[in-house]
């Protein structure tokens, strides 16, 4: 991995002493989101040929200039904890990728905790993957990030369970695979852990999931099957609280490569267009989906 820049550690120190502190002690989820929205837009920036374009769903869909108007279709699913986030929150991102990988990108919207709990994420999802395999435009590659990351994998289990066809790969970032035990302690026991705050991490959960087993595999994607998947690209921090969650969905899965980055913060690719860090571990996800499509 190339040495980290002035910028890099900008925003390695932003997400230390503001980010933390606010995902700690801020308890309003109306507050939350909109810091959350701003902060990611402040922090991050499209290409400059990628425009945004929302259909009647709410879903993004992003095509960079460069990737052809039939070109095969990137499924990216947002994170923010089942809480936090939408497509426009992690565009930048998501259009960097598409444009590494060659590909179009499609940001479904779905439905946050606690005003919706599980399993409405999860249904939402599965309904926009649906749609676009019956639309004729099945996923070539599903992408996505933290509770994205836990979404896209429960995604694939329901649809090789149903027969559907499944992407040619896929890519995590920072993925949650197991909300089952003290998710608390989980946190609190990762010292350079640079962005969750133990207290959040309880909070989410019991957002997420009030009164529902999170050990049931419909929930914490590791407690169910994860062989016959597509090949996998796994990047996390090495030192945050879910790099044991990415080592262990990679050791579950039939092909998965794990590319953990050290002093790094949870999903520092949202940074996108401003932290090269960030732009350089979105290249190489790139890189990997075309290396795994015709």
């Amino acid at each position: 991995m190339t040495a980290l820049t002035r910028r890099d550690r900008f925003w390695i120190t932003l997400s230390e002493q503001l980010d933390r502190r606010v995902l700690a002690h801020v308890t309003s989820q109306r507050v939350l989101r909109a810091l959350f929205a701003l902060s990611a837009r402040a922090g991050s920036a499209l290409p400059p040929d990628c425009t945004p374009i929302r259909d009647a769903e709410g879903t993004m869909w992003i095509r960079p200039k460069s990737v052809a108007p039939d070109a095969p279709v990137l499924l990216y699913i947002h994170g923010g904890g089942f809480t936090l986030g939408s497509p426009r929150s992690h565009a930048a991102l998501a259009a960097h990728l598409a444009r590494a990988a060659g590909l179009r990108a499609v940001l479904p919207r779905y439905r946050l905790a606690p005003d919706h709990p599980f399993p409405a994420a999860r249904e939402d999802v599965i309904a926009a993957y649906t749609r676009l395999v019956e639309a004729g435009t099945p996923p070539a590659a599903i992408a996505g990030d933290s509770a994205g990351g836990c979404l896209a994998l429960l995604t694939l289990q329901h649809a090789r369970a149903q027969g559907l066809p499944l992407p040619r790969a896929m890519a995590l970032i920072g993925p949650l695979g197991d909300l089952s035990g003290d998710i608390a302690s989980r946190f609190a026991a990762a010292p350079r852990e640079r962005l969750i705050p133990p207290q959040w991490a309880a909070r989410i959960r019991a957002a997420y999931l009030p009164g529902h087993d999170p050990a049931d595999p419909a929930v914490s994607p590791l407690m169910g099957n994860l062989g016959g998947l597509p090949p996998t690209l796994i990047q996390a921090g090495s030192d945050e609280a879910l790099a044991d969650d990415a080592r262990r969905i990679a050791a579950a899965m039939d092909e998965a490569q794990l590319d953990l980055w050290p002093e790094l913060p949870h999903v520092w690719h949202l940074h996108a267009g401003r932290m090269p860090a960030a732009d350089r571990a979105l290249a190489a996800m790139g890189a990997f989906l075309k290396a795994q499509l015709p």
